[in-house]
């Protein structure tokens, strides 16, 4: 394994990339995350939540080095403009969009587009809410002229008094963006599903890894009857679906893995990615104890997932993860996540390039 920083400045906090979003061609990679003034002494995340930016690095050499590219944070202050009436050239291969405002809160409607693989970017443009408001990070699949199938969250009412609510579903555009329409609802239960990471296997199956959460304590016994894994704690797990009819309905839930086994942690997201031959692996932060980044690997399709590996299990505190991954040409990965270490205490974007085959 080959570590790098991905960003990292004196003074400032970097964190989340899996809120923002990545993006790859061959072995340029361009990578987003948030960006504030750290605040040693603050409660909870380190940073001024009401000075946060957009941030963005890029690799040329498949995630060896990094260079940070400018903010974007005065795009994000314009007004939402109209989808050009052809719509966007999704096709174009060096098309790129990004999700969300830079924010701790995760509502919003907005997005941008890029033609250009991120040097340069449109919008923002606003995404329908569909009954709920939304509670997106950056996940879609390009299918052709036009066509875009984009994977969500929207919170959904709160009736029980619990912290979350989110639902992932899944939506699709078919004329460049000038209009999206709902597909399906990827849970139906009680616990939180956010956070979706999708791909397209061989045979046209798609495969989910969702951020799952239940805060037992909140909801009525009766509704937890059925749920037999820890109902007296709250429960933070990634959980891997599957779509056979382009993401309607996800069946076949499988938990692959852990993300925290104590009071008060809220668990990580998933990045998930498929290689040539149909391989998945997955990463994401656990915070619990050692905080770490780890990964496990499926090769039958999502159905079962091999023993969990440690990336990196340095970091100085829980506050870690939020990955996003890539996959170069030479079939090694590339994950992006946020973590704190000896020779940098403040919170900074790194990457680990690997060989999942060597785990």
């Amino acid at each position: 394994m080959t570590h790098s920083v991905v960003f990292y400045q004196p003074g400032r906090f970097g964190g989340w990339p899996a809120n923002c979003g990545i993006w790859s061609w061959a072995s340029e990679i361009l990578v987003s995350y948030h960006v504030g003034p750290f605040l040693a002494d603050a409660r909870g995340h380190r940073v001024d939540p009401d000075s946060i930016v957009a941030g963005f690095s890029r690799s040329l050499d498949g995630g060896l080095t990094w260079t940070v590219e400018p903010n974007l944070d005065e795009i994000f202050s314009r007004p939402a403009r109209s989808v050009p009436a052809g719509g966007f050239e999704v096709d174009n291969p060096d098309f790129a969009l990004r999700v969300g405002r830079p924010s701790i809160g995760i509502r919003s409607e907005l997005y941008l587009v890029s033609n250009d693989r991120g040097r340069t970017w449109d919008g923002p443009f606003a995404l329908p809410g569909f009954g709920h408001p939304l509670t997106p990070r950056t996940c879609y699949l390009v299918e052709g002229p036009g066509t875009v199938r984009i994977f969500l969250s929207h919170q959904l009412a709160n009736t029980r008094g619990t912290t979350y609510t989110d639902r992932a579903f899944t939506a699709l555009t078919r004329d460049g963006g000038r209009t999206w329409q709902f597909v399906g609802d990827m849970t139906h239960d009680v616990p939180r599903s956010v956070m979706p990471d999708v791909v397209r296997l061989a045979d046209g199956t798609l495969v989910a890894a969702l951020r799952r959460r239940l805060e037992s304590a909140r909801y009525p016994a009766e509704e937890l009857a059925t749920y037999t894994r820890m109902p007296w704690r709250d429960d933070n797990w990634i959980e891997v679906r599957r779509s056979a009819d382009q993401g309607r309905t996800w069946t076949h839930p499988v938990r692959a893995a852990e993300t925290s086994h104590h009071w008060g942690r809220n668990g990580n997201p998933p990045a998930l990615c498929r290689l040539a031959d149909d391989t998945l692996v997955l990463v994401y932060g656990y915070r619990g104890e050692p905080p770490s980044i780890r990964c496990t690997v499926s090769r039958d399709g999502g159905h079962t997932f091999g023993p969990e590996r440690l990336l990196r299990d340095d970091a100085l505190m829980h506050d870690l993860g939020y990955p996003r991954l890539a996959v170069r040409p030479d079939g090694r990965c590339v994950a992006a996540y946020y973590t704190t270490t000896v020779s940098r205490p403040e919170n900074h974007i790194e990457a680990t390039v690997f060989e999942p085959d060597a785990l």
